[in-house]
């Protein structure tokens, strides 16, 4: 039979080489222009065609001789824009421009695309089957389920089944969507979900055995080449497997095939565009993350020079000496002594620095030649006459390979970033800077594919995606207003310490911390005026609190440095840069910080590995003097290890070990010792075992030798812990009881009352708690005493119980004793609650004088109450009973 060509005909068209998101889009699109005809201008993949073959079904498609591309009106392209991948099609459309060209792509713009007159073009999606889809709900249009199982197999397969970073929330609701259509996931999983045969399994350990990783500007960019001999289908998801494999960021796979070569590339590097760079080296195209393209009459081995050429050009550095460099910096003035130059390097824990006169460098000195002035007595001496004038200079957007060059060259301790020609600096980059930065990448290169595909998924989100995700509203609105004014100050403002750690390990934490590089009372009155709080500054210590009318608190500071003149003092503080205000902060876990503006995105900063720590869950001291500049960071160590469920490095206890040795903890004042000693007992689920952990690191004896822990004193406050967690189990509220001074009570009750008041003197307690922890056992042994009559009556337990605090009646109920725990008890939940119902005017209402006779028939009333003697509804009769005989009396 002779085919007959249209003479009038929509062509609905996709690429070369269908795969199902391509082919899914191209079905489903009829619903969308029901007049189209389906045209396949060249094969389909092997997993669409095994598809069809054994879902069955006939496919309504033209064939070439059934088109005569006069007639044709309109042409509908799915899956793509570019001419180069169209076919005969292609050829088509060049030859009639007039044709009305409509598209559905989800895929970058590339210079070789046609221009089209609608459809939907997107790449803010993962899949075009996801463009159908929306367009669909938009219209009204229920596919049906087989309609609705190949635009899942398209974006499952397009999204490597919702995982690949180009996924998009609306991809997710596409597919919910689709599954409400009656989509199919048996289906999805059967055909759509790459699984590899034997000789794909083959070629893909070909591909990891001639695999070669090569460095190009501080990128590890992979590149294989593979001579097929002829062509092979389904090779993207190979590619796919090998980037997943050695964990790249850039993949580029070469295959040949005869006369031909084909480039499959995949990977995602900020700022890098994988399309773009496949249609510069062989005419491709695609995403910034997936790409593909072919050249005829090229050897595999011509395309990999040819791709590494452009590479060299095309791939941006992984950092520039302004992203290394540290600003503001610490200088030494040229007329400094040689003495003063020496302390301002101590005071700044850094070992080298730039010598300025009036602003400009005129100069470089190091701690080693400082000490070897003063060796010679040059103490005195202007530090001109010892300094290097020598300085290595570079430009802020120098790649950090030239850096690493000129490290290498004159081994300078660090290289300047600005203007040689004018002396003036924008900041340095230190020789550990550049260390770090090329010992991260080289250690990420090494380290376990888990982790380093959940800091992959970790980069995905980002650092704003977390805030917006985990960050409660009230507080997520004051981190925008520091945002806000960070912008329109033009002063770098970082949200720093325990907020960043627990942001990052999904806690709450409420209590926000601001370090500014500039001047930070000044940046906290413009973040009060936009939050409308009141702004209190404290000029010497450079910080200040802006509190807002419903109580929350944002504390900022200048970034500034620390100084200690001498161990366990308070240190002296001055402005210096971010870096050096991180370093002067306890662990590396709490030195992160998210860099909230003048620019955007959010940026995360972690200078000292808090990062790693955190994913290890090690609590990681910064410094070798850390615990003998401040000996409480031994018990925050202690608290935060406890509260994270983290490890204490091996490193940060020998530490520990040193300042216990040294004696430190005698020179800590004993108010501060004793605001983080009650920190952590505050906490009821952690208490004991950080006093385990003290008393292992001798530190509690270290505070005072009364205070060691052995099996009974263990004992003791392990019911004591328990009588704590009864009180609020029943909701009790009065009295008052304080865990920190119940725990303390419980550890010192069976020591001597000199004993006792010399941890009140050596914590110095308020003149009313060092009273109580002094007379206390006494007080208990009184009420014991008294509570072992087996004939006591409620009134007599009362009046022995009625003058003890809350931690004393507690202490009672951690004993051992049946009788006398019951009527703490008591104590506790009836008789110091037992409220009369009548009050003094109900008697006087009843003709009786108002007097201390009174308040006499109230007290007998109420131990009758408390004797179960009379009920509430007795209690006024009672009482003017009582009165009555009491007016008896006084007159017989």
């Amino acid at each position: 039979m002779t085919a007959v060509k249209l003479r009038s005909v929509e062509l609905l068209v996709t690429h070369v080489g269908a795969d199902f998101d391509a082919f899914a889009a191209m079905v489903v699109a009829r619903r969308l222009h029901p007049g189209a005809r389906l045209f396949f201008p060249g094969s389909r993949e092997g997993s669409v065609r095994r598809m069809l073959e054994e879902r069955g079904g006939e496919l309504e498609e033209l064939r070439q001789r059934d088109v005569d591309p006069a007639a044709l009106t309109r042409v509908v392209l799915c899956d793509t824009r570019q001419r180069e991948r169209l076919g005969i099609v292609g050829q088509w459309l060049a030859a009639r421009p007039e044709i009305d060209v409509l598209a559905y792509d989800h895929h970058s713009d590339s210079p070789t695309d046609l221009p089209v007159r609608g459809g939907r073009v997107d790449p803010a999606v993962g899949a075009t089957s996801t463009l159908i889809t929306e367009r669909l709900r938009e219209e009204g249009i229920g596919p049906s389920g087989e309609e609705a199982t190949l635009l899942l197999m398209g974006i499952y397969e397009d999204t490597g089944a919702l995982t690949y970073a180009t996924t998009s929330p609306r991809d997710l609701e596409a597919a919910a969507w689709l599954l409400a259509q009656g989509g199919d996931l048996d289906a999805v999983r059967r055909y759509a979900i790459h699984s590899l045969d034997r000789s794909h399994l083959d070629l893909l350990h070909r591909m990891t055995e001639e695999l070669e990783v090569v460095r190009i500007h501080g990128h590890r960019v992979g590149v294989v080449v593979c001579e097929l001999g002829s062509f092979v289908d389904e090779l993207a998801p190979l590619v796919s497997r090998c980037v997943e494999l050695f964990d790249l960021p850039l993949l580029f796979a070469i295959f040949g095939e005869g006369d031909r070569a084909t480039v499959i590339a995949r990977g995602q590097l900020e700022g890098f565009h994988l399309g773009d760079a496949l249609a510069a080296v062989v005419g491709g195209g695609g995403h910034a993350t997936a790409a593909a393209g072919s050249a005829k009459g090229a050897t595999a081995l011509e395309l990999r020079e040819r791709l590494l050429a452009h590479l060299h050009v095309a791939l941006p550095p992984v950092a520039r000496a302004r992203d290394l460099m540290i600003a503001p910096f610490v200088a030494v003035e040229a007329d400094a002594t040689v003495a003063a130059a020496k302390e301002r390097l101590v005071r700044a824990r850094i070992n080298a620095a730039p010598v300025v006169r009036e602003g400009v460098v005129v100069g470089a000195v190091t701690r080693q030649l400082l000490d070897a002035a003063l060796q010679h007595e040059l103490g005195a001496r202007p530090l001109s006459t010892v300094m290097r004038q020598e300085v290595e200079w570079v430009a802020a957007d120098a790649p950090a390979e030239e850096l690493g060059r000129r490290m290498i060259g004159q081994h300078p301790r660090f290289v300047l970033v600005g203007d040689a020609a004018s002396g003036r600096a924008d900041g340095v980059v230190t020789r550990m800077a550049v260390l770090r930065h090329l010992h991260g990448r080289l250690e990420q290169a090494a380290e376990p594919l888990e982790r380093r595909a959940r800091e992959l998924r970790e980069r995905r989100q980002g650092v704003g995606g977390l805030l917006a995700e985990r960050v409660a509203p009230a507080v997520r609105r004051r981190v925008d207003a520091v945002a806000t004014v960070s912008r329109e100050l033009g002063v770098p403002a970082y949200l720093v310490g325990g907020f960043v750690r627990d942001l990052l390990l999904g806690r709450e934490n409420r209590d926000l911390d601001i370090v500014v590089e500039g001047d930070g009372p000044a940046f906290a009155r413009a973040l009060g005026k936009r939050l409308g709080a009141r702004v209190r500054v404290h000029d010497a210590f450079l910080t200040a609190v802006v509190k807002e009318p419903d109580g929350a608190v944002v504390d900022v500071a200048s970034a500034r440095s620390e100084f200690y003149r001498a161990p366990a003092v308070l240190p002296e503080v001055e402005s210096s840069a971010l870096r050096q205000d991180l370093y002067r902060r306890d662990f590396t876990i709490n030195t992160m910080a998210l860099r909230m503006g003048p620019d955007d995105p959010v940026e995360l900063v972690d200078s000292f590995g808090g990062q790693r720590d955190l994913k290890d869950g090690v609590l990681r001291v910064l410094h070798s003097l850390s615990f003998i500049d401040d000996p409480t960071r031994v018990l925050r160590a202690v608290r935060l290890s406890l509260r994270l469920g983290f490890t204490i490095s091996p490193e940060t206890l020998r530490l520990v070990a040193v300042a216990v040795g040294e004696g430190i903890f005698e020179q800590l004042s004993g108010g501060r010792l004793r605001e983080e000693l009650e920190l952590l007992l505050a906490d009821p689920d952690h208490a004991l075992r950080g006093l385990d952990r003290l008393d292992e690191l001798g530190v509690l004896q270290a505070v005072h030798p009364a205070l060691r822990l052995d099996e009974p004193r263990r004992q003791a406050l392990r019911e004591a812990r328990s009588a704590h967690d009864w009180y609020r189990v029943e909701g009790l509220t009065e009295p008052e009881v304080r865990l920190p001074t119940l725990l303390l009570m419980a550890l010192v009750r069976d020591t001597s009352a000199e004993q006792r008041r010399g941890v009140a003197a050596r914590l110095q307690l308020p003149a009313a708690d060092a009273e109580l922890l002094e007379r206390f056992p006494w007080r208990l042994e009184r009420a014991l005493r008294g509570l072992a009559d087996p004939a006591l009556r409620p009134r007599a337990a009362h009046a022995l119980l009625a003058g003890l605090g809350g931690e004393e009646l507690l202490l009672l109920l951690a004993g051992d004793d049946e009788a006398v725990r019951t009527w703490a008890r008591r104590e506790l939940t009836e008789l110091r609650r037992l409220r009369l119902s009548i009050r003094g005017v109900d008697l006087v209402n009843r003709g009786h004088v108002p007097g201390p006779a009174i308040g006499e028939a109230l007290r007998a009333t109420r131990d009758a109450r408390l004797d179960g003697e009379v009920d509430a509804a007795g209690e006024l009769e009672h009482a003017l009973q009582w009165l009555a005989r009491r007016a008896v009396q006084s007159t017989s």
